[in-house]
């Protein structure tokens, strides 16, 4: 099984297993750490919409991303169900985005990084498809020793370091950067009892 093959077999429970890993209030704090009202977005990584579906509330229209056809499926049914009407299921790597250049005013990827294997290529991705002054918000954990979530979750990255992340967004072009730490926390076990607790950090920054 690949990593592809793996979100498609769990789409359908991905909500309750998400729940269990990081709360909400991530979700709270990426909606409003920038004003989108009436911009276009992009959700990367979107999985079945934690993000998409809360930035969907406030944005004029939210393109939503992923590798996954079962989890972007699983996003439609519930956008449906809650009449939302902006949102718009596309899949697409996230190294190679599906998008115009110069296309998107705000860019967000929530716990999807440690997933792609060439990280910083996507970082310069979301600056080629970004407006100018277009701004990205990147939440993701601190790098941890769960070495089981290679195996078992397919991580790519076991997090990454604030110097990382800024040096990433630097050499993509980036500018105002900042990386903080949220306070939140999120939880994981493996197969075998093994547990990582990592921090999660918010990073965002502007293209000019």
């Amino acid at each position: 099984m690949n990593s592809n093959q793996y979100f498609d077999s769990i789409a359908n429970k991905w909500n309750t297993m998400r729940s269990e890993y990081f709360k909400d209030e991530v979700r709270d704090r990426i909606v409003s750490k920038f004003d989108i009202k009436g911009k276009v977005v992009a959700d990367l990584g979107c999985g079945t919409g934690f993000v998409s579906l809360g930035l969907a509330e406030k944005s004029a229209m939210v393109f939503s991303l992923d590798r996954s056809y079962n989890m972007l499926r699983e996003l439609k049914g519930s956008a449906n169900s809650k009449g939302l009407k902006n949102i718009y299921p596309i899949k697409s790597s996230l190294d190679d985005l599906a998008l115009f250049d110069d296309s998107i005013d705000g860019v967000f990827i929530n716990m999807a990084l440690h997933h792609i294997v060439d990280a910083e290529k996507a970082i310069k991705e979301m600056y080629r498809v970004l407006k100018l002054n277009g701004t990205v918000l990147i939440s993701d954990v601190y790098q941890h020793d769960g070495e089981w979530a290679k195996e078992e979750m397919f991580d790519e990255w076991l997090g990454f370091s604030e110097e990382q992340i800024k040096q990433w967004l630097s050499n993509a072009g980036f500018t105002d950067i900042s990386v903080i730490d949220t306070g939140l926390r999120c939880e994981g076990y493996s197969s075998k009892g093994e547990f990582t607790n990592p921090g999660i950090f918010m990073a965002t920054a502007v293209k000019r």
